[in-house]
């Protein structure tokens, strides 16, 4: 609780999705929650007569779920150039302008307005500090009590022992005879107590003739000690196996024991799990995600890709898939766009260049999603035809995951269904280490709450200055603002302009670009600067802003005003697994007859990743989870909660075709042709839009449309 710095704001407005409609309510901040409650509307506003007082509308919004901030203070209040002090109405109108603009994760943008600033002031900070929380435990999911089962059997069938590793690689034929290459695999546990390798899974599925001591070495051989294991076997006996890159370095280490694994994977599926002595041929593939470059590069510090000449039988294949940094600025670009989209009306107001930049930033992420897809047709052809397929990336944890879990799903119709999907999660992102804290930023990160200014339009009066931060200055103040900003005078334009030359014309469009990087700069850092050379409009009007303690105070050991502390910027956030779900969405918009779960279901499940009110996508590897899953609740349990059958669930595909009629359907071939720009993940999901009742949790009650009324998250 000394975190809340303010809990209840009045006569708060906001606005969803830069929506033309403003709601005007109260802003509540509890400790896990930022709640916005609409006043309700008297009867013949909107609803029909008679029926009394329309319900409360509220809009729940968990901390873990905000992705960034602004506070956009209003612009700077000039003195009156007649020597006059400033009126009530110019210094209210003057902080109307202020307003705070979140960003979440799941792309809903809210914006809050109040006249009473200095409240909004406050309201900032307190949303600040309760998501930024530093520590885990402080999440939701610690507090939150779920829809937990009281038996043993609900509770394997849809919280924390859905997924049992022993059971799944039995299931997939490991150490079965009877089964083509079976036997050539066992069920090791070299890792119960983590020593192998930190963010594997306890139980590892290996070669049945390499001992546990050939794996400790082969270990210290890969990245994170992350060696090759099997991640899943075919019907056919080809297998799929998953690890980091090799330590190969610029003087070109190699491991024998690493050598040896890999021979005996690719020799599972032969008699004996022994290869033909004189087989040279390369079939088998070691499939490295990243683009050659990357992989080069890393041999500076000590890792890079295999060298060919000591795997044999084994060829690479480089996917060309790009690192977390480039998919976070794609998302980054994508987003912008989205909401210069919005903003300017549809594209109408903007022209064709807000139209062509969504256009290019959707066409951005559309093809880092088809080259993983590339990635994945590749992997389930090799499979289909009898070979063996090594996966790796750098660490093994992001690229790697995405690959594996999408073939599993092209060649096992089984993790089509919905709890084989949720197996899948389990095994392939949580069981193998995928860092879905870091990944997805559950703790906040400081660096993504800015302070900005609303550009002034006009400095005459310096009362009546409004505009936005994106709009430029009006006629009348515009060569002021240009002065106090530090641009140039236009004269120096026109000297370089008046030459005719070649030399002329590159100057001038240098100095333009180095004068707007400049201005730039000095714009960025008045910005965050103290308002100690503003004037002080609340020290003749402080009844207006209740609590304001004025820059010059004494007594105040902050200075007074309001500050914001800076943060390093946190490098680890990417979104890794949203690309895996919107993989997911295109194998079922390509085959929709062959899942059994419908487009919600990933919807809600993309919701949930970032909420953090469930421990099951808590934590960087299943070491960590081991350690709360009793302290918190399963987030299976919330998608399985529907009693009955699932085809009854609002979660089922009514096109789903349980029994294939041929077996050539139980497998599924992605087409990379053939991608579409996942809208409604784009358009602000959330469960709300399924749920009228917060507390009903009946998905499918609500209106789905996604319209402007605010709706209720869940709680």
């Amino acid at each position: 609780m000394d975190q809340l710095g303010v809990t209840k704001v009045e006569n708060v407005r906001l606005r969803r999705n830069f929506s033309a409609t403003e709601h005007t309510g109260t802003l509540h901040l509890t400790v896990h929650h930022l709640i916005f409650k609409c006043a309700a509307r008297e009867p013949g506003q909107g609803h029909e007569p008679g029926q009394g007082h329309e319900p409360e509308q509220e809009l729940w919004l968990g901390y873990p779920l905000i992705h960034s901030a602004q506070l956009m203070r209003p612009p700077r209040l000039l003195a009156r150039r007649d020597g006059l002090a400033h009126t009530r109405g110019e210094v209210t109108a003057w902080a109307e302008q202020a307003r705070v603009d979140i960003r979440s994760h799941h792309f809903v943008f809210l914006t809050l307005r109040c006249s009473d600033v200095r409240q909004l002031y406050a309201a900032y900070a307190t949303i600040k500090r309760l998501t930024c929380v530093g520590r885990i435990e402080r999440l939701y999911a610690f507090s939150y009590r779920g829809p937990e089962t009281d038996t043993d059997a609900e509770a394997e069938a849809g919280g924390w022992r859905l997924y049992d590793a022993r059971r799944e690689f039995e299931r997939m034929g490991v150490g079965r005879a009877d089964r083509r290459g079976g036997g050539a695999w066992r069920l090791t546990a070299s890792n119960d107590a983590y020593a192998l390798c930190a963010t594997y899974p306890r139980v590892l599925a290996v070669p049945a003739r390499i001992s546990d001591t050939t794996l400790t070495y082969a270990a210290a051989y890969r990245s994170k000690r992350r060696l090759p294991v099997l991640s899943y076997l075919h019907g056919n006996g080809a297998s799929v196996t998953r690890a980091s890159q090799p330590m190969v370095g610029l003087k070109q280490a190699r491991s024998v024991q690493d050598e040896k694994l890999v021979e005996a994977i690719v020799a599972s599926a032969e008699p004996g799990g022994v290869a033909p002595r004189f087989d040279t041929e390369r079939v088998h593939v070691i499939i490295d995600a990243r683009p050659t470059t990357n992989a080069v590069v890393n041999r500076a510090v000590g890792a890079g890709s295999e060298n060919m000449d000591h795997y044999r039988r084994c060829r690479k294949v480089y996917l060309g898939i790009d690192n977390i940094h480039v998919m976070r600025e794609a998302l980054a670009r994508l987003v912008d766009a989205l909401g210069s989209f919005s903003e300017a009306g549809g594209g109408e107001g903007g022209g064709e260049g807000v139209v062509a930049r969504l256009q290019r930033t959707r066409g951005d992420w559309l093809r880092h999603i088809g080259n993983i897809v590339v990635g994945v047709r590749t992997i389930v052809e090799t499979v289909l035809g009898g070979r063996h397929v090594l996966v790796h990336c750098s660490d093994g944890w992001d690229r790697t995951a995405q690959l594996t879990g999408l073939a599993q799903l092209c060649l096992d119709p089984y993790y089509r269904t919905a709890r084989g999907f949720a197996v899948l999660v389990e095994k392939e992102w949580m069981a193998f280490g995928h860092q879905f804290t870091l990944r997805c930023g559950h703790l906040g990160h400081a660096d993504k709450f800015r302070v900005g200014r609303v550009r002034a339009k006009g400095n005459g009066d310096g009362g009546d200055g409004g505009g936005d931060d994106d709009g430029g200055e009006g006629e009348a103040g515009g060569q002021d603002a240009a002065a106090e900003a530090g641009e140039a005078p236009p004269a120096a334009y026109d000297l370089l302009q008046a030459g005719s030359t070649m030399f002329g014309r590159f100057a001038s469009r240098a100095l333009r670009g180095v004068q707007s990087r400049i201005t730039s700069a000095i714009q960025a850092a008045s910005d965050n600067l103290d308002d100690s050379d503003d004037l002080d409009p609340f020290a003749e009007f402080a009844e207006l802003q209740p609590g304001y303690v004025a820059p010059s105070d004494p007594s105040s050991s902050s200075g007074g005003g309001f500050r914001l502390g800076r943060a390093r910027h946190d490098h680890e956030t990417s979104p890794v697994f949203q690309q895996f779900l919107d993989c997911v969405f295109q194998l079922s918009v390509q085959h929709p007859a062959m899942f059994e779960f419908n487009e919600a279901f990933l919807l809600d499940l993309f919701y949930h990743v970032h909420a953090a009110q469930f421990g099951s996508f808590l934590g960087n590897s299943m070491r960590e989870r081991c350690a709360f899953s009793r302290r918190t609740a399963s987030v299976w349990a919330w998608m399985f909660r529907h009693k009955g059958a699932f085809a009854e669930s609002p979660y089922a595909n009514a096109l789903y075709l349980a029994d294939p009629a041929t077996e050539t359907q139980h497998v599924i071939t992605p087409d990379p042709a053939f991608l579409q720009y996942w809208t409604a993940m784009f358009s602000g999901h959330d469960p709300a839009g399924l749920h009228g009742d917060p507390g009903s949790g009946d998905p499918g009650s609500g209106d789905p449309s996604g319209g402007d009324p605010i709706s209720a998250l869940q709680k």
